[in-house]
């Protein structure tokens, strides 16, 4: 698979040619559009009801978009983020709640590998709760910061592309990632292979049979450019395709995230203008942009299983 470049622009360019691909977990072709309004290119399969852009560029031009402007943009509604490294304190803090979590479905720790580790805080967090930590990314930026950083193993590429050890891990996780995946049924699949028997995989994705993706429709934050999110998981074809894979479904949960309250307040706008604007001016007024707080819209879905 050619490799991404990081000078690309933060867009995959308009031009590339699109192919319509097949439903990824249970190989159906009878699609319908879904929420066509926010002109995502989404289809829904009539057969299992995964939802999913079709059609799209190959995978080595989605790769593309995901150089250092993807981790630092003014457009992070759309893509992105607007400073991840800036914000590793609130990214540290979401990963520690989600690892306390997680825990008390292991008995032992051991080998972990984070899938998508972007800048290595959840790494850091884990290490320090005991983990034997590797990373891995598509992003060039991604892995560098992560060894220049914190020092920890961590390679560039695909998941399903490089080499790692059969079943020579007790825990993956894939944070936010399984939704930018061009082939999440092998992802899975490739997650069970590492697994040692017993092994744990964690994923967090959003949920688009959530309340709040049904209420506010196109305008739902979860959909983002569809070069980035390519797949849209319910807790239903999420467990199924696990399942399917050899793994037990053992928790299922909506998980929230630490942000600051000018990030709150930004995407509150995205849905309530009027109060979002009466509410900013107020945190102007009395320095309250990095205030923490901990968001949960209940439109993430985290899931813990475990491999039979």
């Amino acid at each position: 698979m050619a490799q991404p470049t990081e000078n690309q622009s933060p867009r995959v360019r308009a031009e590339v040619e699109k192919k319509h691909i097949p439903c990824n977990l249970c190989g159906g072709g009878t699609l319908i559009p879904f929420c066509p309004e926010n002109e995502r290119g989404l289809v829904e399969c009539q057969n299992c009801g995964l939802v999913f852009v079709s059609p799209r560029p190959e995978a080595h031009e989605l790769y593309a978009l995901y150089g250092e402007t993807y981790f630092q943009n003014s457009d992070s509604g759309t893509v992105g983020y607007t400073n991840y490294v800036r914000d590793e304190t609130n990214i540290r803090k979401t990963f520690r709640r989600r690892l306390s979590r997680l825990e008390k479905f292991i008995t032992r720790k051991g080998k972990l590998l984070d899938v998508g580790c972007a800048a290595g805080f959840f790494l850091a967090e884990a290490q320090a709760s005991g983990w034997q930590v590797e990373g891995l990314d598509v992003s060039t930026f991604a892995v560098n910061y992560t060894r220049d950083r914190f020092g920890f193993p961590a390679v560039q590429g695909s998941f399903t592309d490089l080499d790692f050890e059969r079943g020579g891990y007790d825990l993956i996780t894939l944070w936010d990632v399984i939704e930018h995946v061009p082939d999440p049924q092998a992802y899975i699949q490739r997650a069970a292979e590492l697994l040692k028997s017993g092994g744990t995989i964690a994923l967090a994705t959003p949920d688009v049979d959530s309340a709040p993706a049904h209420i506010t429709g196109k305008r739902w934050v979860g959909y983002k450019l569809s070069e980035e999110h390519l797949y849209y998981f319910s807790p239903k074809t999420l467990g199924r395709m696990l399942t399917e894979a050899g793994f037990e479904v053992v928790d299922v949960y909506h998980v929230g995230k630490y942000v600051t309250l000018r990030l709150f307040l930004d995407r509150l706008g995205m849905y309530l203008p009027p109060l979002a604007k009466v509410l900013q001016s107020l945190e102007r007024t009395f320095r309250l942009s990095e205030w923490s707080l901990y968001i949960n819209p209940l439109d993430i879905i985290a899931i813990t299983a475990r491999k039979r």
